[in-house]
């Protein structure tokens, strides 16, 4: 069972979703691109040894397809940021999910581009 405190965080992302991500989750919701994909859903992500145990909250995460959408911007040029969207990503990747990064500014810039990457990913 998923901590309240996990909860309220993914309620909280949710509930102040960036620009960019309104604009990504315009194109993604209502099953606009023949999946299911919800937003800021908490998962359990577990390592071999159990040290990096943890629950991650995905911008998108299509569960049917195995795969979550991460929109990146500025803050994940950070050093310690980026360690951690390193950390993160390893696990998801070790629970057999894909992961798509996309930047704020390819949203921005090409929203359609950005979709065909995805249809891409999802065609696979």
């Amino acid at each position: 069972m998923t901590p309240d405190i996990i909860k309220e965080a993914a309620r909280n992302l949710r509930n102040n979703m960036t620009k960019t991500e309104l604009l990504l989750w315009a194109e993604l919701k209502n099953r606009k691109l023949w999946v299911r994909f919800l937003r800021q859903r908490p998962i359990y992500v577990y390592s071999e040894n159990g040290w990096l145990d943890r629950y991650i909250i995905p911008d998108f995460y299509c569960s049917s397809r195995e795969l979550i959408i991460e929109v990146d911007w500025s803050i994940h040029d950070i050093e310690e940021v980026l360690i951690l969207d390193i950390e993160k990503e390893e696990l998801i990747k070790q629970k057999g999910i894909n992961i798509i990064r996309i930047t704020n500014k390819e949203i921005k810039d090409d929203i359609n581009k950005v979709v065909q990457k995805i249809k891409q990913k999802l065609s696979r």
